[in-house]
C-alpha cells in the first residue's frame, strides 16, 4: 500500500513546470534606469538646495551694493529733483545690461530716495502678470519673496532704500523644469540600447549554463565545465558539488541492491532447500534437521537485512543526519542492557566504565547502531567465561568510546581490510555478514570520528577505540529525547 504514490510523484517531477515570471535581466535593467533617474533628481535637489542659500545670500550682496550706488549718484543732486531722476534712470540701464551680459533677465526691484522725511524718488517696477504680489514699502526687511536694503548718509539726511526679488524662482517654473529635464529626457533614449546590448551579452555566460543544464539526460551527473566568470563560479561549483552527491548516492544505492542480493542469496538458498526437504521428508531426524537449518537460515537472512539496513543508514551523508546534544553513558548504557541476554547465553561478563554523564552531539540512530555493532561482535568473538568491557572516557577535547574483548584479536596485517565490506577474517567459525566493522567505521564518519584497532584485555583480543572530537562551538545542553 506504500508503493501506492510512487507514480504520482514520478508524473509531478515529470510534469511541466509554469514559467517563471520574474526576470533577472529587466530588474537589473529596471535598476539601473532607476539609479540614474534618483542620481539626477539627487543633482536636481542640490542645485536647488544650492540656488535657494547661495542666490538668495548673493542677491541680498547685490541688493545692498546697488542700493550704496544709489546713495552715491543721490548725493549731488538732492536739490534737482530731474538731475537725480536722470541718475536713477541711469543706473537702472546699468542694471538691466549687466544681467543682460549675463544670459538672464534683470530681477525686479522698488527704489526709494529720502531726504529730510521726505520721498524724493521713487522706482516702481512693471509687476504685470506677476504672482509675487507688490513689495511692503513699510516692511524694512527681507522676506521670503524680497529683500531688502538701506544705504543712509546721516550727515546729509539721506536714506535710500531698496528692495529687490529674491532670486531663482525661475528654476521652479515649468521652464526651469523643462531645462533640468532637458539631459534626462534626451540622455534615456541614447542609454536604453547600448545598456540593453550590454545587459544581453553579461547574463549571456549564464543562459549558456542552464542550456547545458537542460540538453543533458537523467543520467549524466559529469560536472559542469570550470566558469572563468567570478560571480558564475559559485553557481557552477555548487551545481557541481550537488551532482557529485547525486552520483555518490546513486553509487551507494546501487551497491546497496547489489550487497542486498550477494548476501541473501545463500541464506534464502538454505531456507528453499529445507523447505523442500520438510515438504518430501519422512524420516523424523531429517525433518528435524530441516527445520533447524531453516530457523538457522531465517536468522541468517533477518541478521543479514539487518545489518544491510544499518549499513545503508550509516552510509547517508553527514549533512543530512540530524544531530543533537545527547547523553552518551544512557545510550551506551542501554545497548549493553540489550545486549546482555547474548553474553549471559555465552557465560560473557559484560561491564561498563563509564563517568556518571556525557553530552555529545551524535546522531542517537547511528551511534546506537556503531555501540551495538561493537558489542556484539565482542561478545560473539570472545571465549566461553570470557570478559568484554566497555569504556567511556571524557576530556575537553574528544570522548572516546572503547569496546575490550578477549578474542582472538585481528592480526595487524588485516586491519585495513576487515573494514571492507563483506570482509572476513579466513578461518572464522563464527557466523556473519562481515559488515560491523564497516558499518562502525561509516557511522564514525558521519560523526568526524576515527577508528583504531588495538589489543584487547590481558594483552590479547581486539580493542576497537572510536574518538568524537569535540565541537567547540556545540552547546551542552540536554536535548527533550535525552531529558525524555
Amino acid at each position: 500500500m506504500k508503493a501506492g504514490p510512487a507514480p504520482q510523484a514520478a508524473h509531478h517531477a515529470d510534469a511541466p513546470r509554469p514559467p517563471a515570471h520574474r526576470s533577472l535581466f529587466k530588474r537589473s535593467l529596471g535598476a539601473v534606469f532607476a539609479v540614474i533617474f534618483l542620481t539626477w533628481a539627487a543633482l536636481i535637489a542640490r542645485e536647488l538646495i544650492d540656488i535657494g542659500l547661495l542666490q538668495s545670500r548673493n542677491g541680498q550682496a547685490e541688493n545692498q551694493l546697488w542700493a550704496e550706488l544709489a546713495k552715491l549718484q543721490a548725493l549731488p543732486h538732492l536739490q534737482q529733483p530731474a538731475a537725480l531722476a536722470e541718475r536713477m534712470n541711469g543706473l537702472d540701464g546699468l542694471l538691466r545690461d549687466e544681467w543682460r551680459h549675463k544670459g538672464h533677465r534683470s530681477p525686479f526691484y522698488l527704489l526709494q530716495v529720502w531726504h529730510e522725511g521726505q520721498l524724493l524718488l521713487r522706482v516702481d517696477p512693471d509687476l504685470s502678470g506677476r504672482a509675487r504680489g507688490q513689495p511692503q514699502e513699510t516692511l524694512y526687511a527681507s522676506d521670503s519673496r524680497w529683500l531688502y536694503a538701506e544705504a543712509s548718509e546721516p550727515e546729509q539726511g539721506l536714506i535710500v532704500r531698496r528692495w529687490q526679488e529674491r532670486p531663482g524662482d525661475w528654476h521652479f517654473s515649468l521652464a526651469g523644469f523643462s531645462y533640468y529635464a532637458r539631459p534626462l529626457l534626451y540622455g534615456l533614449p541614447l542609454l536604453i540600447l547600448p545598456v540593453w546590448l550590454l545587459f544581453r551579452l553579461g547574463f549571456a555566460p549564464l543562459q549558456r549554463i542552464g542550456q547545458q543544464i537542460s540538453q543533458r539526460s537523467a543520467k549524466d551527473l559529469s560536472p559542469l565545465p570550470d566558469s572563468p566568470y567570478v560571480e558564475l563560479a559559485p553557481v557552477v561549483n555548487a551545481v557541481n558539488s550537488l551532482m557529485a552527491r547525486l552520483q555518490l548516492r546513486l553509487d551507494r544505492e546501487r551497491e546497496f541492491l547489489l550487497d542486498a542480493a550477494h548476501e541473501l542469496k545463500t541464506p534464502l538458498a538454505v531456507v528453499k532447500l529445507s523447505a523442500e526437504a520438510l515438504d518430501q521428508g519422512s524420516d523424523p531426524e531429517r525433518r528435524a534437521a530441516s527445520a533447524q537449518r531453516l530457523h538457522q537460515g531465517v536468522d541468517r537472512a533477518t541478521h543479514t537485512v539487518h545489518q544491510l539496513l544499518a549499513l545503508a543508514r550509516s552510509g547517508a551523508d553527514a549533512q543530512d543526519m540530524a544531530q543533537r546534544e545527547h547523553e552518551l553513558v544512557a545510550l551506551v548504557s542501554d545497548r549493553v542492557v540489550l545486549a546482555t541476554p547474548m553474553a549471559l547465553s555465552r557465560d560473557i561478563e559484560l561491564e561498563l566504565q563509564a563517568p556518571e554523564e556525557c553530552w555529545l552531539r551524535i546522531n542517537r540512530e547511528s551511534v546506537g547502531a556503531l555501540i551495538d555493532n561493537l558489542v556484539s561482535n565482542a561478545i560473539k568473538y570472545s571465549p566461553a567465561s570470557g570478559q568484554v568491557l566497555v569504556r567511556i572516557s571524557d576530556t575537553p577535547e574528544a570522548v572516546v568510546l572503547e569496546v575490550l574483548d578477549q578474542g582472538p584479536g585481528i592480526p595487524a596485517e588485516l586491519q585495513a581490510k576487515v573494514f571492507e565490506r563483506f570482509y572476513r577474517i579466513p578461518g572464522q567459525e563464527e557466523h556473519g555478514s562481515g559488515l560491523g566493522l564497516a558499518i562502525v567505521e561509516r557511522a564514525a564518519a558521519q560523526h568526524g570520528a576515527r577508528v583504531q584497532l588495538g589489543v584487547g584485555l590481558g594483552g590479547r583480543g581486539l580493542a576497537v577505540s572510536v574518538r568524537f572530537t569535540r565541537q567547540a562551538a556545540a552547546p551542552a545542553e540536554p536535548s527533550p529525547e535525552a531529558e525524555a
